[in-house]
């Protein structure tokens, strides 16, 4: 025999339930025992227990089930109530409320949501009335609904509030009277509001350094942005110099909460004449999106020209006394010592000719002298001290600040700390495994990136038909990337890792400055490998560079993380190493790329008088740099073969 259907079975139920139907209609249950004989009543009851039972296991619908139970408990207790005398369940109405936010800014609203339920035997009809004082009710706050027994119902009062303070919302008041006549009255709970000022305010200072320079100088300005108001700020700001040569951060979006501040620094290099600076407009918008302008009046910037320098007499003096030249006007007269593993570690000085004018800045010394028959201006000072900078029409040479110095290396160091690392990086990576399964092999490649800097080199020469330097070309470091990709397991579940090393200069820089003085930036390593990456794999990418990181770079490695990709920096010259302290993978990879260095004891005072004969002795010529690095090492008691430690945890 086919099973009956959930809506058949329902209507079966729902039939049987007629013969008691008349229960419902007995509000006072001795009036029910007055009209039927207990004999009967008891019947009933004994027949809607039996249902009762029956419900819970037939096969129904979830909402029918729950309909007809509620139609059988409810006979149910009215039946025992008149057999028995007593009532056997308390009136009950439930109430649950909360509010979406206690504390908002003026003219905005609160939302509370409630849920009254009436768990009863009975229906009741039910006023709600929420209470407030000094605030603004969005539609009704008090009502009537009817609800039956075990049914819930939802709903929401919205509140607005139009000032600041303090405020006291609620209670909600539910009031019940049940088809039985009993009464009840619950109360929720009272939601104390706070409501804030609202007042988008923005202040925008600028500060110029100088409103007049000579040429050749940098203006420098900062910008500060600072929010004065009560709300946070998105805010926007772009300063118009980007057709300027002009260096520094001088664009920037984010929020500001309230009572904090955004400095822009930046510097701009102007030719002479009078410049008009642009005004500076800052765009910020509050939480409402209602959108502000802030502008702050452009300035007029007047450049000078550079005063030549004064005539003064030439004397005629040979390329080879250059230098005897320089310890007599330096080394006699208390100047100082030169500092640097490479100093100038030639006889004859380099000779670089400019098709423009050269301005020297009044803290460097230099000598104006004839040589062949030709003026030339001599420099006492080792490149790595000095920075060039190239104003278009005329160069300038000044001194190197102390983060340029730091950060400097010349064309020979460059080469010397990238060799040096490629070959550890080869030596360590060539045994390593990744935990990817138990057999792992190894694939490794090595990317030549000089070629293409190389290659452009050539062809600015020859566009401006100056002589092609084949001596530094060969010095120039070599920059490549090295590629070991690791993997295990057969052709359909294979798994790769990878570990990319690359060792970096401005090659270009190098070439025709001998030195470079900047950090490099992490955007400019990755567009050298641009392509050369597999993005689809786990990946460790390090990044290694003799002249550094910039801040930026550093923090955004130290701080964001990618999936998947494990980056670190590396600064040769330094030694240090930056990345994701979080990132277990990183850890690992620097633990075996770190290495340390023995710390070398002070220069005695007794043999500073050595010291300076062995420096001269090397500018002179007399003498390499390893006797050099070798005899210095002696006086300071440390043996001459000392070599600087690796240490490489496996």
């Amino acid at each position: 025999m086919a099973e009956s259907s959930p809506i058949v079975v329902y209507a079966k139920f729902i039939d049987r339930l007629r013969k008691t139907a008349f229960i419902d209609y007995y509000s006072n249950s001795q009036k029910l025992i007055d009209d039927y004989d207990r004999a009967f009543l008891k019947e009933c009851l004994r027949e809607l227990e039996r249902m009762k039972f029956e419900v819970s296991s037939a096969r129904l619908y979830s909402h029918h089930r729950q309909e007809i139970l509620s139609i059988i408990n409810s006979r149910i207790i009215r039946l025992k109530e008149a057999l028995e005398g007593v009532p056997t369940v308390p009136p009950r109405i439930d109430i649950r409320a909360e509010v979406d936010k206690e504390e908002v800014y003026e003219n905005e609203v609160v939302k509370i949501s409630y849920i009254i339920t009436n768990p009863y035997v009975y229906g009741a009809k039910v006023r709600v009335t929420c209470r407030g004082r000094d605030v603004e009710f969005l539609g009704a706050n008090s009502f009537t609904l009817y609800l039956n027994p075990g049914e819930s119902r939802r709903g929401e009062v919205l509140v607005l509030v139009k000032e600041s303070g303090e405020y006291f919302i609620g209670p909600i008041t539910v009031e019940a009277v049940f088809a039985d006549g009993r009464k009840l009255v619950k109360n929720s709970r009272v939601f104390r509001i706070v409501v804030k000022p609202y007042k988008p305010s923005l202040e925008v200072k600028r500060f110029i350094s100088s409103k007049e320079i000579v040429e050749g100088e940098a203006v420098e300005v900062s910008v500060t942005i600072t929010n004065t108001g009560t709300v946070p700020l998105k805010v926007s700001v772009a300063e118009p110099v980007e057709h300027l040569r002009v260096s520094g951060e001088y664009k920037w979006r984010g929020q500001l909460k309230p009572g904090e501040s955004k400095t822009l620094r930046y510097k701009i290099h102007l030719p002479k004449g009078t410049h008009s600076l642009p005004s500076t407009r800052v765009v910020y918008r509050d939480p409402r999106g209602r959108e502000w302008e802030k502008v702050v009046p452009g300035e007029v910037i007047k450049v000078k020209e550079l005063p030549p320098p004064p005539p003064e007499e030439v004397e005629e003096v040979s390329a080879e006394s250059l230098v005897e030249v320089f310890f007599k006007s330096a080394f006699s007269a208390g100047i100082g010592y030169l500092i640097g593993k490479y100093i100038i570690g030639r006889k004859f000085p380099e000779v670089r000719k400019y098709p423009k004018p050269v301005f020297i800045k009044s803290n460097i010394p230099w000598r104006k002298v004839k040589s062949g028959g030709e003026e030339v201006t001599v420099l006492f000072e080792d490149p790595i001290a000095t920075v060039q900078e190239d104003h278009g029409s005329y160069v300038i040479i000044r001194p190197a600040s102390l983060e340029e110095i730091i950060s400097a290396t010349d064309v020979d160091l460059a080469r010397t700390l990238q060799l040096e690392f490629s070959e550890r990086a080869e030596r360590i990576f060539r045994y390593w495994r990744p935990r990817i399964g138990e057999k792992v092999g190894l694939d490794i490649r090595e990317h030549d990136l000089s070629r293409e800097e190389i290659e452009l080199i050539e062809r600015e020469c020859k566009e401006k038909r100056e002589p092609l330097d084949e001596n530094k070309l060969r010095r120039l470091p070599r920059n490549m990337l090295l590629e070991f990709k690791y993997s295990s397991g057969g052709l359909f579940r294979k798994r790769e890792f990878i570990v990319y090393v690359l060792v970096y200069s401005r090659l270009r820089k190098l070439y025709y400055n001998s030195v470079d003085h900047k950090p490099l930036a992490k955007a400019e390593a990755l567009r050298a490998i641009e392509g050369k990456i597999r993005e689809d794999k786990e990946h460790v990418l390090i990044l290694a560079s003799p002249t550094g990181w910039d801040q930026k770079s550093i923090e955004e490695v130290e701080t964001y993380g990618v999936p998947g990709v494990h980056i670190i920096l590396v600064n040769l010259k330094t030694n240090e190493v930056y990345y994701d302290k979080r990132d277990p993978v990183a850890q690992e990879i620097v633990s075996l790329i770190t290495r340390g260095e023995i710390p070398l004891p002070p220069l005695p005072e007794e043999a500073k008088e050595d010291f300076d004969k062995l420096t001269e002795m090397l500018v002179k010529g007399e003498i390499g740099e390893k006797e050099y690095l070798d005899r210095v090492l002696r006086l300071i008691g440390v043996a001459p073969k000392i070599k600087i430690s690796e240490k490489i945890e496996a």
